[in-house]
Parts: structure tokens; C-alpha cells; sequence
């Protein structure tokens, strides 16, 4: 038998979403194992309550070409956002990009052309989470207090690291492992990570969680070796070493376990780096 819906979220939310006590739930794993199915809508809990409601606002007048989104559902108050829930239409598909890694960046490209006209989203440089510190890191916005098992790794980084100038839009940060794949059906981007960057950083970070915990063989041959690719790439790499450094600083120290994937890629970038004189 499932949960019921109201034994996990308040009576003032489930009036605005239409719901019973006794409507039966599902938990879906994944992210942060947090999201809820009832019937064919999915309901989240948010963190921050103004990048969730641009988010979903964003994400409704998008015209998609060649991918679904999980449509945004507004409350029958006509809000993107209750309490700290939003909702969203249920989209059939498998998360996990072994074996999609082409078919992730083309949707990629398609996903970040729909996005290159929004505007930029006034919370982004208020947002204080462990992703949104590491992007900035990344692109020496601010800095962290990092750890003696990190210092070392960002170090070398940091040495690495060049200026650059792209032009920039909101992107998607996290999509190696939020596009879904279904049979007979076009690809699926959900849970929408909103940074303001050059399109292909959004592609460095997908080819950046390959290169750190998936098939290192299956991602090389896809990574462009122009020296301004190369330098995103630096930046991918800070970006999941800071979110690293912060969620075992915060949260779960175990998390330093993935660091020696690490060693690897800063070896590679310093490689390719020396040799590379193409922009």
C-alpha cells in the first residue's frame, strides 16, 4: 500500500493543490529523495522559495524543440509555489547517462537555445547553498574556507585557471544525471538547476561528472580540446570540488572519499592545458 499525502504534507497545502488526507503517495528516489507522486503530478518540497517560483515561471513558457519538460502546475490559487511546495506533471523516462552522453549534450544545445532570451534571474547572487557557493568559487566570485584534504587539489586548480570572456545565460548546472530517457519518446530535462554562464559551461560540468564518477573512456573522445573549452572544463572541475569541500565541511565528511577521482582529472587538465594553443 502507498502513503498517504496526508501524512506528509500540511492540510493548507493539500487544499491548494485539490488533494484528500487519503490520497495515496509515492516517495521517488533520486536528487535529494525528497519528491512525491500522486496520480500523475509530482509534488517537491523547495529550498528556496524565489528560485523555485522563477524557476517554474522559466520552465512554462519554454517551447521545447526535441525534449519534454515536466510541466509546472500552478496551485488552484494560481501560485507556483504553497508553503514550500511546488508541482509539476509526471514525465516517464530513466535518469543515468551511460550510454547517452552525445544524446545529453545535444539536448544540451537544444535546451540552452530555448533559454537564451530569459533575463537574469535577480536571486542568483543571493542564493547561499553548497552548489551556488561552488559556482562562484569556480568562477573566483567568492571564496571558502577550504579543507586540508581539498586545499592541495585546489590549489592546482586555481594555477590552471584563466581568465575568460563568453557571453552568458541561464543555464542548466546539473544535467548529466537529470535528462530521461524513455522509449519511443524524446528526452526529458527535470529538476532545473538555474546559474547565469556561458551555454557550454552547463556542457563542461555534464562532461566534467563523467570524466570524475562515470566511464572516463566513454567521455574523452567527446570533450573539445580548445583551450577556452579547457578552461571551462577547470571551472567544472572547482565547481563539484567546492560543492565537495562544503557538503563535508556541513554535512557528511564521508563525501572526501570521491576526492582521489580528482587527482586524475587535474592531471589530465594540466596535460592538455600545456599542450593546447588553439582559443
Amino acid at each position: 500500500m502507498g502513503l498517504r499525502i496526508g501524512d506528509i504534507m500540511p492540510s493548507n497545502v493539500l487544499s491548494a493543490w485539490g488533494l484528500s488526507l487519503y490520497d495515496e503517495a509515492s516517495k521517488l528516489y533520486g536528487g535529494s529523495n525528497r519528491s512525491i507522486r500522486v496520480g500523475s503530478v509530482v509534488y517537491k518540497p523547495v529550498d528556496d522559495i524565489m528560485e523555485a517560483e522563477w524557476c517554474q515561471e522559466c520552465l512554462s513558457r519554454l517551447v521545447p524543440d526535441d525534449f519534454r519538460i515536466a510541466e509546472p502546475l500552478r496551485s488552484s490559487r494560481g501560485n507556483w509555489v504553497e508553503s514550500g511546495w511546488m508541482a509539476s506533471r509526471w514525465v516517464d523516462g530513466v535518469a543515468g547517462p551511460k550510454g547517452h552522453w552525445d544524446q545529453i549534450l545535444e539536448i544540451s544545445a537544444r535546451f540552452h537555445r530555448a533559454l537564451s532570451l530569459v533575463t537574469t534571474p535577480i536571486f542568483l547572487g543571493q542564493r547561499s547553498h553548497r552548489w551556488a557557493v561552488a559556482d562562484r568559487v569556480a568562477w573566483k566570485e567568492t571564496s571558502i574556507k577550504w579543507l586540508p584534504e581539498t586545499i592541495n587539489q585546489a590549489h592546482k586548480l586555481d594555477e590552471l585557471w584563466e581568465p575568460l570572456d563568453l557571453p552568458v545565460q541561464a543555464i542548466h548546472g546539473d544535467l548529466s544525471g537529470n535528462v530521461l530517457f524513455a522509449a519511443g519518446l524524446t528526452p526529458a530535462v527535470i529538476d532545473f538547476s538555474p546559474y547565469w554562464r556561458p551555454a557550454a559551461f552547463a556542457d563542461a560540468v555534464i562532461l566534467m561528472d563523467g570524466m570524475l564518477w562515470y566511464a572516463w573512456d566513454d567521455i574523452l573522445p567527446l570533450v573539445p580540446l580548445t583551450r577556452t573549452f579547457l578552461q571551462l572544463l577547470v571551472r567544472a572541475a572547482l565547481f563539484r570540488l567546492g560543492a565537495l569541500n562544503e557538503r563535508a565541511r556541513r554535512v557528511d565528511s564521508d563525501s572526501l572519499r570521491e576526492l582521489p577521482t580528482f587527482d586524475r582529472v587535474i592531471l589530465w587538465l594540466s596535460q592538455n592545458i600545456r599542450r593546447s594553443a588553439v582559443p
